[in-house]
Order: C-alpha cells, then structure tokens, then sequence
C-alpha cells in the first residue's frame, strides 16, 4: 500500500454508543429522517393493535350469534390463529369486524419475515442492488465526515455506496439506515472499488485516515476506468481528502491531476481550506464599513501557525483587498515562530507583495503573550480579528476566553477553532448561557462536520457564478484575439481546476466588493428596488479592488512579475498597481463589475442598497 512522507493522519472521533446510534439518524436529518426510518414500526403497531381489537369484538359476536359462547382463554387461541391466517371452522355468517381483522393480522407476520430476510439476505440483496447502480455517490472511509456527507448526499436524493474497512465500526448501521449501501473492505483494492462499480459512479469520495491511501484510491480508481469499460461518457469525479497542504500543492500540479481528456477527473480538497474559505465568508475581516480615505488597517491576529492556522491567513491575504486600498496586516503567534515564518515564505515567497505578515515566538497561555496579542489588537486605526488556531478544543477554548477577558469592552472578535463541534463548541452554541466572559464576540469554527459538506466539495451554488463569469472571459479573450491553444478558452468542463478555482475566488470576493458601496446580497423581493447598475464612481472603485484581488490571487499561486504573459512559466506583465495597468486591462477589471447584478440573477438574487453604518463603529479608543 502506498504511503509517503507527507501522510497526516487526523485521528477520528469515536463511533457513537449503541444507545446514541439509535438516535444519531435523525439528529441531524430532522423529521425527515425519523419518518423515513421508523414509519414502519408506528403503521405495523397500528395494523395490529387494530386487528386485535376488531378481532375480540368479532369473535364476541361470532360465537355469541352461534350459541356458543366461549371462555376468555378460547377467544385468546382464535385471536393468535388470526395471525398465522388460521381462524379455525368459522362457518355461517361472519361479523364485520372479524372479517376486517382475517385480513389485516397476517400482514403483520408478512411484514416481520420480509424484514427478517431482508437482514438474513443483505449481504446478497445489496449485490443485487450494486449491479443496477449507475450515477452513485463512492464514499471510502466511514469517519466523522463520511458519515456527513453521506447523511448529506442522501438528503439530496442521491445513490450512496459506503466503504469501510473496519465492519465492527457502529456508523455502518447508520449509513444503512440512511438507505446508503455498505461493502466492508479496503478501498485501495480493486475488487472492493469493483464491487462499488465506481466505473458507472457519478463521483467518488476518498475519505480514509491516511493522505497516501487516499491518493492510493484515486489511482486505482484511475486504473481501472482506463482498463474498463464504461457506460457513461461523463468522467467519474475523484475527490481526494488531504490533509497535509504541502502535498495538496504538489498533488495539484502533478500531470494525473490536471489532464483533462481523461475519463477520469481528480479534485483535491483540504479540510482547513475549507474551513477558512467558510470562516471569512461567515465572519467577515470588513465588519465595519471601510470607506476609500479611510485609515484605518485591517489587522488579523492568528494565535497557533499549524496547518489550520496557515489556511485562515492564506485565505485571509486571497480575500482582503478593500475599499480603502490598505495592505492587510497579519501577526502571528506561535512558539516556533521562526520556523513557522520560514516555511511560510517559502511556500508563498511573494507574500510580501500583498500583506505585512509578522511573526512574534510565544507561548498562547502565557500572560506576557497574551498582554502583547491584546495590546496589538486594540491599537488605533485598526480593525482587528483573533484567530486561535491551537490544536485541542479544550486549549484553544481556554486560551480565547483568556484573551476575553484581557480585551475587556474592545470590540474585537475572537474566533476559535473548535475541531468536534458536539463537543466545547456546543457550549457556545447555546445563546441563552452566553453570560460574562461568552459573549456575542466569541465564535466556534473548523468543525470537521462543517468543512465537508456537499456544497463544499460539489461548489454547485457557487459553481454557478464561476461558470458565467468563465464563459464571459472567453468571450472577451476570444474577441482579443486569443488562440485555442490557451488553456484559460477551455469550455468548463474541459477547464483545469486550477482556472476554475480562480473563477470561484472571484465569485467569493463579490460580497466584499457590495459591502464596499453599502450593498447587500438579498433573495427575498422586499425591501425595494434593486440595483441593476453601478454608478461610473462605484464602477471604478470595485473595479480597483478586483485587480488588487487578482494579484493576489497570482501571487499567492506562484507567479512573478514579467514583460510578456507566459501561463507555463507563471509570468504576467500585469502585476502591478492598479494606475500601471494598460486601459485595456483596467476595462476588464470593469467589466467583471458591472457583470455582478447579472450573474447574481443566475441565483434568483439581486442588489440592495443598505443604510449606512457609523463609519467609526469598531474603531478601537
């Protein structure tokens, strides 16, 4: 089995209880799933309690109508005959009641043996199921996650096939009781992904323990759709989890990866990415209007530089380019300070180009560290975020409210990770206990459950956006004059993921762009009219801020400053200030602006004007 350097295995929480499984199905799936799985039981139970008492009356009658009357014990013996479709000589006329219940009784024991051979011949009537299974959802790896997305997968309606290797784990019956399909066995042989018929699936899941058995998986999955054959002429999406982000960019750009005429589409997904693209999506570092002349500096703080920490000041430096043009401001505290720094700028080397980063060695529990952090984060002129990014719910929770309490009244948020959100992170879930140090500044995010969700690893919502802005690029390259042969004209299916990804940053740095003008994103259609167009001012100014964005974005992705564009090499021409540019690139930055009121109607959604806030909320005294 293939293993490398760069595994990181993230130990799982532990499988629930028998007692707390027999619950866990509709914990999360609501009522939905409470009917779903136990409608059965509540209409048996009623059938019989029904045929019971139909039955006791009509027997009554029966043998009261006879002249025979009969002891209690004797009525008993014909009710249980009932049952088993034997009500003994019963000639003459028969009560309604009697007959009514002759019928429904046997359904019961009908009923109890077809699920009885539904359990004894499972095994066989899932590989009777499996042979008929186009267009399913493979999950390999049955953890915290997989059961997520598997309960989210079948609350969309989709077919999902469940592999696990461990067939003691107590989530199986969980997923079988969600109507997945369970085969227990290694991911990384053939004849279990044979079994799984991934050749026919829609999509497939890696989810195991390990990073190198999961790319394990993809290969295989890889061999056996170039050995085999296929019924649909769409390609089988692998999503591979890995958890090391090294060897999440180095995976990227190995040729498996990005070869696109395949049948055969791989997509690598990392859980702290995506908590850090879900973290300033929902908590915005711009919380307080930040206007073109205004002074002030938006200033994160992350407190712990491992890989969590890392992915939320990566995304931070992507997303940060507002309004008043102000280079983002980032201090980081960790104990090995100077070894996290030289790693960091090794991998983003032109990070500078973008953001002041600082490292500052210290310990997150001590007082002379957290004094320091606080004194930073209340500085004038600053808007500033905490990030507490240590690894273990219970460190980082007591170090945040530490921080608390050394903030004292200054409006600073502190955001901590919180790995198992059924645990610590209940405790700030529940508003009515926020009291004293819990206040509304404190907010959980990273739970496992929340950065592998459906819609983070399909993008269909976002995707949405991303798509048309792609399209309307090609439109624009193909009308400069650009020939086939540029990856960037691909049409979208075909597009390399890394280009798709940058149509997807785009499309989340548009709410940053609204908020810049006092606009909002509203699905509802009150509240007056819309906004179908930007005035030449706000044009102007949005278009500034997605430049800035696009730089960025290069930057963080390796590329340098050159005299021609050169997508091999990473070079571009146009990595510059936002006067630098050539009017014709500035046009296309406006553009893309004045397209945003259009492609949120691809999501029923439009601009609103929102009233003003107080400039100088969030300013720290």
């Amino acid at each position: 089995m293939l293993r490398t350097t760069q595994d990181q295995s993230r130990p799982e929480p532990p499988a629930p209880s028998p007692a707390a499984r027999r619950w866990l199905p509709y914990q999360r799936g609501g009522w939905r799933s409470f009917v779903v799985l136990y409608w059965q039981w509540v209409l048996m139970l009623t059938l019989a309690a029904t045929a019971i008492l139909l039955g006791l009356v009509g027997l009554e009658k029966y043998f009261a109508a006879a002249g025979q009357p009969r002891k209690p014990l004797d009525i008993g013996y014909f009710l249980m005959c009932l049952f088993v479709v034997e009500s003994g000589d019963m000639s003459g006329p028969v009560p309604w009641q009697l007959a009514v219940a002759r019928l429904l009784a046997p359904v019961v024991p009908a009923w109890a043996v077809i699920r009885a051979a539904a359990v004894l011949f499972r095994e066989q009537l899932q590989a009777v199921r499996l042979l008929f299974a186009r267009h399913h959802t493979v999950i390999c790896g049955v953890g915290q996650q997989g059961l997520e997305l598997t309960r989210d997968f079948r609350a969309h309606g989709d077919r999902v096939v469940v592999i696990e290797e461990n067939g003691e784990d107590e989530r199986l019956q969980t997923c079988r009781d969600w109507g997945a399909l369970v085969i227990v066995g290694d991911a990384t042989e053939r004849s279990t992904l044979c079994r799984a018929r991934v050749q026919d699936a829609e999509r497939v899941v890696a989810l195991c323990g390990l990073d190198g058995t999961n790319v394990e998986v993809a290969v295989r999955v890889y061999e056996l759709l170039r050995a085999g054959d296929r019924r649909s002429r769409s390609p089988v999406q692998c999503h591979i989890r890995v958890f090391d982000l090294e060897l999440c960019r180095l995976l990227r750009q190995h040729e498996i990866f990005t070869r696109t005429d395949d049948p055969f589409e791989v997509k690598i997904f990392n859980a702290y990415e995506n908590s850090a693209r879900l973290l300033w999506t929902q908590h915005p570092l711009d919380r307080v209007p930040l206007a073109p002349n205004d002074p002030r500096t938006v200033h994160l703080l992350v407190i712990g530089f491992g890989q969590m920490g890392e992915s939320v000041a990566v995304q931070a430096a992507r997303i940060a380019h507002f309004a008043h043009g102000q280079r983002l401001r980032i201090t980081v505290v960790d104990e090995q300070a100077a070894e996290k720094r030289k790693r960091f700028c090794a991998r983003y080397p032109q990070l500078g180009n973008l953001c002041d980063a600082t490292f500052l060695p210290g310990r997150a529990e001590d007082v002379d560290t957290q004094a320091e952090v606080c004194r930073l984060a209340t500085e004038r002129n600053t808007v500033s975020t905490l990030a507490v990014c240590l690894d273990g719910d219970a460190r980082a929770l007591t170090v945040a409210l530490g921080l608390l309490v050394s903030l004292g009244d200054h409006n600073v948020p502190v955001m901590v990770r919180m790995a198992d959100e059924t645990g610590l992170a209940t405790l700030l879930d529940q508003r009515e206990t926020r009291a004293g140090l819990l206040t509304e500044r404190l907010y959980a995010f990273g739970a496992l459950s929340q950065s592998c969700t459906r819609e983070l690893l399909l993008h269909e919502q976002l995707d949405l956006l991303a798509r048309a802005i792609h399209q309307r690029q090609v439109g624009q390259y193909r009308a400069e004059g650009r020939t086939a042969a540029d990856p960037a004209l691909a049409p979208w299916e075909q597009l390399q993921e890394n280009l798709r990804e940058s149509n997807r940053h785009q499309a989340d740095h548009i709410p940053v762009k609204l908020r810049a003008i006092d606009c909002g994103i509203s699905v509802s259609q009150d509240g007056g009219p819309g906004v179908d167009a930007f005035t030449p001012e706000e044009v102007e100014l949005l278009a500034r801020m997605e430049h800035a964005r696009w730089n960025a974005e290069r930057w963080l992705d390796g590329w340098t400053l050159g005299p021609a564009r050169d997508h091999q090499r990473k070079i571009s021409p146009y990595l510059v200030d936002w006067e630098q540019l050539p009017e014709e690139i500035k046009e296309y930055d406006r553009i893309a602006v004045r397209n945003i009121p259009s492609l949120l109607g691809l999501l029923n959604a439009r601009i609103q004007r929102q009233p003003p806030l107080d400039s100088a909320a969030g300013q720290e005294p």
